[in-house]
């Protein structure tokens, strides 16, 4: 009987610690991304108070913090990208990104530029027919590194491209260099609200705020908490029984 019960106390415990470790690990995780959302909103909130002119001297996702305004010239090429399963005013869309074939120090590179959304149309099998501007001009925008899911990974879905306009589920441009077989900035510019040109767009950040970060990282530490209390009132409870 005791040792049944010694058998029983040591898995009970064992799982307990585990369970625990577990909740613990999510509640320090939604603490961390607290911080990287308060960074990213302190990065929007910042953006426009310098300048940068974009060129193939620098490497930007290492010298350029997001949200920092740019400016690239350019021109369009005639195709462009529609990233898919964009919402805007509770409605399903793309955003349209424009293939800007930039002059940068005599280097001829491809930057993704975010021209703004439009609705999704009829029917998914039916794709937007935009006109993307093709003379040469300079754009203002934002500098923007895109958040890639590793979901997706290389799949080949990833980038629809047996139509046009080519329809991407996210912007890896590693992956959509590859398929298109152009030198495309593994960045985007977010082209700017004041620019005329383009579709609606707005960017202000529409993601989870710090704060319920941290709400739901406390739901973990008091869940982890009830859990070792359950434990320590169970044990007390089956040793008191033996004793009897």
């Amino acid at each position: 009987m005791r040792k049944s019960f010694r058998m029983s106390k040591l898995i009970g415990m064992l799982l307990t610690v585990l369970a625990i470790a577990i909740l613990v690990k999510l509640g320090f995780w939604q603490l961390e991304r607290a911080n990287q959302k308060e960074q990213f909103f302190a990065d929007y909130e910042q953006r426009g108070q310098q300048t940068v002119q974009l060129n193939n001297s620098m490497n930007p996702q290492e010298t350029i913090p997001r949200f920092t305004q740019v400016t690239v010239s350019g021109e369009f090429l005639a195709d462009y990208l529609l990233l898919d399963n964009q919402i805007q005013a509770g409605q399903v869309g793309y955003h349209v990104v424009g293939l800007l074939q930039a002059d940068m120090d005599n280097a001829s590179r491809i930057v993704m530029v975010n021209l703004g959304w439009v609705p999704l149309g009829k029917s998914r099998e039916v794709r937007p027919q935009l006109q993307i501007p093709q003379q040469p001009l300079t754009l203002t925008g934002y500098f923007y590194l895109p958040e890639l899911s590793s979901v997706w990974g290389a799949n080949a879905h990833l980038v629809e491209h047996q139509q046009k306009p080519v329809r991407v589920q996210q912007l890896n441009a590693s992956v959509i260099g590859n398929a298109l077989q152009l030198p495309i900035e593994p960045y985007v510019v977010l082209l700017s609200e004041q620019e005329e040109m383009g579709w609606p767009r707005a960017w202000q950040p529409q993601v989870m705020t710090p704060e319920k970060h941290r709400a739901y990282a406390w739901q973990w530490f008091s869940l982890a908490l009830a859990c070792l209390l359950v434990f320590w009132f169970a044990s007390r409870s089956k040793k008191i029984t033996t004793e009897e």
